[in-house]
């Protein structure tokens, strides 16, 4: 197995839904990412003429004919945007891990959802007196992992997480530790909608958005030295989390092995990241000791990257605090370069995407990287995705306002590939 001795302390990744401004589905959303494209427009959702900010990560217009189409009439009536991301996304996720629903045990089947928001995206519902008053129920932030629970009928543990950017990453973890104490099967979901006047309005009064209004594509640009903010975007995120065990006596396809992760607060500043990277080191540190995994096996690092100044500089020292010289070997990469800040989607999604990196062993690019920062001065994968061939371990950052921070490490599976 190639280096991989403690099997049977590792969780599998069987099943994927992904849904963002590239895509309605996890395969449509790697080969836009591997092809550089840009999710990132002018906001066509609502009337952006006198926001400081004009610019977003849009859900593709496809997606909002596809939610009619998908759910029930009565869900889709009754739920706002987060709650059918979610449940559309989970359906993916569990249809990609060849789950048969009536033939496994609904009673121990756990649900986390990551969500640093809620419903401030859902223009639709909101004009509509019909669905209006519906929607308080649902922004009640654990009707995420409620609705999934209704929907599939699974009735283990049930709940959300909110650590603002890191909440994707965060309820990752939770499903890990429920999968390695109950041996069971975790659905997780990070997803956020936060695409609203009043939170483009908020983010621009701390200075912490990009304002290239007038090339939308080139505004999310991590590490540049002419990186001016972040963009903010919509997206989702589910995952099928297995144990080990059970994945291989059902003969799953195997994305990848998460054997850690570790969670940490940097009791430092509730906007701004501590500026040397020091608990970020630390974060990186303790997670792959908990993965008993060392420094010098990662042979990647998907970046929080949300390319705004004080951000990447910390993350880039944090990464050579911790690797040292070997840091410069590394491929570091940011897909929020692609497809903006997701929030609480970003930690699930770029989850998703290094297992898929270890999967086909190619990694995506860091776009609009164009004028090297003195200060970010890795390998930042630049402009155009890479194709490797020994990648076996990875890590996959999330570092969220309020200083709550995640890694997690994962690992390529050299068995059964479908």
């Amino acid at each position: 197995m190639s280096g991989i001795s403690h099997k049977k302390n590792l969780v599998a990744v069987t099943g994927i839904g992904m849904i963002c401004p590239l895509g309605i589905k996890t395969s449509e959303c790697w080969k836009n990412m591997i092809a550089g494209k840009s999710g990132v427009r002018r906001i066509t959702r609502f009337d952006a003429s006198n926001c400081l900010t004009k610019i977003a990560g849009e859900l593709p217009d496809k997606y909002f004919e596809i939610e009619k189409n998908v759910l029930p009439r009565r869900v889709y009536k009754r739920s706002i945007l987060p709650s059918r991301l979610a449940i559309i996304s989970a359906k993916q996720a569990i249809e990609d891990a060849k789950i048969e629903l009536g033939e496994i045990d609904k009673g121990r089947i756990g649900v986390v959802t990551g969500c640093g928001g809620s419903g401030f995206g859902d223009q639709i519902v909101y004009g509509d007196p019909t669905r209006k008053k519906f929607a308080f129920s649902h922004e009640m932030l654990n009707a995420l992992s409620a609705c999934i629970s209704i929907e599939f009928g699974f009735k283990g543990p049930s709940f959300n997480i909110a650590t603002a950017c890191a909440s994707g990453a965060f309820a990752v973890g939770m499903g890990y530790d429920y999968v390695k104490q109950y041996g069971e099967l975790c659905v997780v979901v990070g997803v956020d909608t936060m695409l609203a006047k009043e939170t483009i309005d908020g983010f621009n009064q701390l200075m912490a958005l990009a304002e290239l209004n007038e090339y939308p594509e080139k505004a999310s640009r991590p590490f540049d030295r002419k990186r001016s903010g972040f963009v903010i975007s919509e997206g989702v995120c589910a995952l099928v989390l297995e144990s080990y065990d059970q994945a291989i006596q059902r003969q799953a396809r195997i994305y990848a092995l998460m054997p850690g992760y570790a969670v940490t607060a940097e009791a430092f500043n509730i906007i701004a990241p501590e500026s040397e990277g020091k608990e970020m080191a630390r974060t990186m540190e303790l997670a792959l000791r908990h993965a008993e995994i060392p420094k010098k096996k990662i042979g990647y690092i998907n970046a929080h990257g949300t390319s705004t100044l004080h951000n990447d500089r910390a993350e880039t020292k944090a990464i050579k605090r911790l690797f040292g010289n070997n840091a410069y070997k590394i491929p570091v990469s940011s897909q929020k370069s692609m497809i903006g800040h997701s929030i609480g989607a970003a930690g699930a999604i770029e989850f998703a995407v290094t297992a898929l990196t270890l999967h086909h062993q190619e990694i995506t690019p860091t776009i609009n990287y164009e004028e090297p920062d003195p200060q970010c001065d890795l390998d930042y994968v630049p402009n155009k995705a890479r194709k490797v061939c020994s990648l076996e371990a990875a890590i996959t950052n999330s570092f969220g306002f309020g200083g709550q921070n995640a890694t997690i490490v994962l690992e390529k599976y050299h068995g059964y590939m479908e």
